[in-house]
């Protein structure tokens, strides 16, 4: 019912940083550019630049992990930390961190439905209830995205963690959680207001039972005294 999605990543286009200090950075944003860092284990920092336009386009891919060249090698790097400016939210500085491909992490992955699940066409309503989940495998294992097939789902049927593949990555998630279901929509009634109609026709049914009484006791009385 699920399957990795492993698709062609990301090319991170960075170039090296050669000015330094807060004048430098701040001119260096004026032109478009975000200064970043690259951290892996067991090597020093290394400062670079990139332009705020490629960032962008970098985080609108969708992936999670990227393709990255440092000193003429091809590596592959996630985002460590993003700092906004905070009165604008532009970003200001970016840190990336190193995945060697025999690494052990943990990494948010989405969740995609795929397929028309034959249950909508009896009435049921598809729900996605988890759009992400957090997954632990290695550096070379990352998949893009995390497919949830629901062609099969019909009424009252759900998919849950457990449905979803671990060959190669563990979902850090309860087994029992629910990815997606198909469920009958719940039946809305609408309340029954009073209506200002309804108070003034329920006014006029006391006055005129407390008129009625009135003229009763009015009437005895009158008897009464034709008798003595």
């Amino acid at each position: 019912m699920a399957q990795a999605k492993v698709s062609k990543r990301f090319e991170l286009q960075i170039e090296q940083r050669s000015e330094f200090g807060r004048r430098a950075a701040k001119t260096l944003r004026k032109e478009g550019f975000i200064p970043v860092n690259f951290y892996s284990r067991g090597e020093d920092a290394l400062s670079y630049v990139m332009t705020e336009s490629h960032f962008r386009e970098a985080m609108h891919s969708g992936d999670k992990v990227f393709n990255i060249e440092i000193d003429g090698e091809q590596r592959r790097a996630m985002v460590k930390e993003i700092q906004y400016h905070p009165v604008t939210d532009q970003v200001i500085h970016v840190d990336f961190l190193g995945i060697r491909l025999r690494d052990i992490i943990e990494i948010p992955v989405p969740v995609i439905m795929i397929g028309d699940a034959p249950g909508v066409k009896e009435g049921g309503l598809l729900q996605q209830t988890i759009h992400e989940v957090l997954v632990r495998c290695k550096g070379a294992d990352v998949p893009d995205a995390v497919e949830v097939d629901v062609s099969e789902l019909m009424v009252g049927d759900a998919i849950h963690a457990s449905d979803l593949p671990t060959e190669t990555y563990e979902v850090l998630l309860a087994d029992d959680a629910t990815l997606a279901s198909v469920v009958l929509p719940q039946k809305f009634e609408e309340p029954v207001v009073e209506t200002e109609d309804d108070e003034l026709e329920f006014e006029d049914e006391e006055g005129a039972e407390g008129e009625g009484e009135g003229n009763g006791e009015g009437s005895e009385e009158k008897s009464e005294g034709k008798e003595e």
